[in-house]
């Protein structure tokens, strides 16, 4: 069935008139001096606990902020309370910082002074930190601080009911796994739509190899690219290349997941979970630490409670979600991502769940592994090919024929914001300023940002405060409860694998 009739059927079954979509967003950002540097305090206790704030944490470092949505089922809520905590933040932060506008850090002169996150003395707290130094003695510090967009998507139970006519869990769990592999099979047009990071500082690439070209005394560029922040330089592992994850059953990824966690890696083996001073700096000495370390561009999930495992939850419960996470900051924004981003995300996901979604073979999965490299590097070239419904075409041919499919999808939605989104999708083109650094640019638009943020008062402003006084209060509860010895903690917390 092509995708009009499979349309025209969900039409009919009132799939789009009682249509609920579950969103929520994930948000990082670099708490930045008014020089443009990262920050070297910790996080601002006005912001709360990183521990225990459900809205503001921290991720790899104490000043990458990141801002956590609840789940919405409008656009326009999810983007309101996302710009509400915006506004919260630029009021709460202490000597003028501000949150960097970029997936790119800034110019970073000394990577040893970025400060690890760190969040209580439980056993979990301390996990959480152990993990990030192992990031940072596996990649470097400068490869963590790279910033982005984490957008989770679900349909309600009833409109997924609709869609797939089941509401069996292994079934639901199925349909899950057939989005993310038709999602890998158009990433690179989310790339093409995404990518904002063609341009780097030189000191982002300190000590490694790379083949950009230079634009200025500061920069670096790749004239045509969409995304370095996905590239080999960027939020990458070249340990995990090897990784052969498909998607086409739960408990083969988990089989996959599980291995690439429990077995030794030898790079990460001659590290040692321990440094000379007998402190943990690695969970394990796998290709994964643990499976928040699995770096692609959308990952099956389900939320569950502090300390149970993904694993364990995947496994005995199925998916409830996906997390896409190959969004780079649209520096444009002050949120980094618009509505009608959202909107546009929202299409491309439905339009992942309602196509016919084949296993994944060996030879496809490196198909789409040199489309997304092509992309990454090339993607704003007109002339440039990838691999496309079973031809090498154009990246503008195969753009005009995943947008229409865009547009048809948009065309029965209730909402005619979502065919606007659709229609306003157009191809992109990069500029460069050779006369402006990339750290001075960046430098400019956090101010800008900052200020009008700060001449804007948030109405969730009391809401936001109570929330952060309460994470303290819930903070320092914890501080005070019982800790296990750290070995026999970790010991457990590998044993639930």
């Amino acid at each position: 069935m092509d995708l009009h009739s499979k349309l025209k059927n969900l039409k009919e079954k009132a799939f789009f008139s009682s249509l609920i979509i579950e969103r929520g967003i994930e948000k990082e950002s670099l708490r930045v001096s008014q020089e443009g540097f990262v920050s070297q305090s910790n996080h601002p206790l006005s912001l709360g606990s990183s521990y225990t704030n459900p809205s503001i944490t921290t991720d790899f470092a104490e000043a990458l902020v990141e801002i956590v949505t609840p789940i919405f089922h409008s656009v326009e809520e999810l983007h309101d309370n996302l710009f509400a905590l915006h506004v919260f933040i630029a009021n709460g932060l202490e000597n003028n910082e501000m949150l960097w506008p970029y997936s790119i850090p800034p110019r970073i002169l000394d990577e040893s002074k970025i400060n690890i996150a760190t969040y209580s003395k439980s056993n979990m707290g301390q996990l959480k930190h152990i993990y990030r130094k192992g990031l940072a003695v596996r990649y470097g510090k400068t490869m963590q601080c790279v910033s982005g967009i984490h957008y989770n998507f679900s349909l309600s139970e009833e409109s997924l009911s609709k869609l797939i006519g089941t509401s069996n869990q292994k079934d639901i769990t199925n349909a899950y796994l057939g989005l993310i592999r038709n999602f890998k099979r158009i990433f690179w047009f989310v790339l093409s739509e995404y990518g904002n990071s063609a341009q780097v500082d030189k000191t982002f690439v300190t000590g490694r190899e790379n083949d950009l070209d230079v634009l200025n005394d500061s920069d670096l560029f790749k004239e045509n690219a969409t995304s370095l922040r996905m590239s080999e330089i960027g939020y990458q592992s070249s340990a995990q290349k090897n990784l052969n994850i498909k998607y086409n059953d739960l408990d083969e990824f988990l089989d996959e997941l599980r291995l690439a966690i429990i077995t030794p890696y030898p790079e990460f083996e001659e590290l040692g979970l321990k440094d000379k001073q007998g402190n943990f700096q690695q969970i394990s000495n796998g290709i994964l630490q643990i499976e928040n370390e699995l770096y692609d561009c959308i990952r099956p999930k389900r939320a569950g409670s502090s300390g149970e495992r993904p694993y364990e939850l995947l496994k005995s419960q199925g998916i409830k979600y996906v997390e896409v996470r190959g969004i780079d900051l649209c520096p444009n924004e002050i949120t980094g991502i618009s509505k009608n981003q959202m909107r546009v995300l929202d299409l491309i996901l439905l339009y992942c769940f309602i196509e016919d979604s084949p296993m994944m073979s060996n030879e496809e999965k490196l198909l789409i592994t040199a489309n997304d490299n092509e992309v990454i590097k090339n993607g704003r070239n007109p002339d440039a090919e990838i691999f496309y419904k079973n031809s090498q075409t154009s990246i503008s041919s195969a753009r005009t024929d995943i947008v229409d499919c865009l547009i048809s999808i948009a065309s029965n939605m209730e909402d005619g914001n979502y065919l606007k989104a659709a229609r306003g999708i157009k191809k992109k083109k990069n500029t460069f300023d050779k006369n402006m650094s990339f750290h001075d640019a960046g430098t400019l638009k956090a101010k800008q940002n900052l200020n009008y943020l700060k001449s804007l008062n948030s109405e969730n402003n009391d809401t936001y405060q109570d929330e952060a006084k309460k994470s303290i209060m819930r903070f320092n509860e914890i501080q005070k409860e019982s800790i296990q010895d750290m070995d026999d903690f970790m010991n457990s917390y590998n044993s639930k694998l």
